[in-house]
């Protein structure tokens, strides 16, 4: 659970223990395992929490030794990481909520059981019924795409601004997903702060983009 939530942090950098245990494990009854996941850590020195969300709920972030056990977790190079987001919390982060919120709604991690089912002799079924379509209007659950080791966030890109810095156009989440048919997608999450026209490149205008 502990390396669960070194992952989901080292990806997310902000996150509570409700959004990682959706990303992460939802097959789980609740988010305790998280809670208490992520209180060890901070007993260790790995991790921290220095706020709430809006919704109250605590939000936690990796301190520099949860980075390098979080590069250990996800197999990268400490120096892909980024930052540790220290002191993003106590504003209560909501960007970076709707960031997490839009990563667990197109990953839709399988709910997985979490404990050993006991085997049981097979009862005698009677052939399968043919399969019907859906009832009209019911809407299926979609398959979800990737893991949290195919997310990146606040990926910085080379592109030109405004004020001629290359280096501050950033992506809010990047997705590599090739097994999928999916090389490269770019994902921009807003708050719906601002008018939706006219659009500017250098505007944040829309509630969410992707490209």
């Amino acid at each position: 659970m502990r390396a669960h939530v070194l992952a989901a942090l080292g990806v997310l950098k902000l996150a509570t223990a409700d959004q990682m245990h959706r990303l992460m494990a939802p097959g789980h009854k609740d988010n305790k395992a998280f809670r208490n996941a992520a209180l060890d850590l901070a007993r260790h020195g790995l991790a921290v929490s220095e706020g709430s969300a809006r919704d109250g709920n605590k939000l936690w972030s990796l301190m520099p030794l949860g980075l390098d056990a979080a590069a250990e977790v996800l197999d990268r190079p400490v120096g892909e990481m980024g930052g540790t987001a220290r002191g993003a919390a106590r504003s209560g982060a909501p960007h970076a909520m709707a960031v997490n919120e839009t990563v667990i709604a197109i990953t839709r991690t399988p709910a997985t059981a979490t404990r050993p089912v006991p085997r049981q002799q097979p009862a005698p079924t009677a052939p399968p019924a043919p399969e019907q379509a859906p009832a009209p209007g019911l809407v299926l659950e979609a398959q979800g795409m990737g893991w949290i080791g195919s997310w990146s966030t606040e990926v910085p890109l080379s592109l030109p601004t405004s004020r001629g810095n290359r280096a501050g156009v950033r992506a809010d989440a990047v997705l590599h997903v090739p097994e999928a048919g999916l090389p490269v997608l770019f994902v921009e999450v807003d708050n719906c702060t601002e008018s939706a026209a006219p659009w500017r490149p250098s505007s944040r205008s829309t509630c969410a983009t992707s490209g």
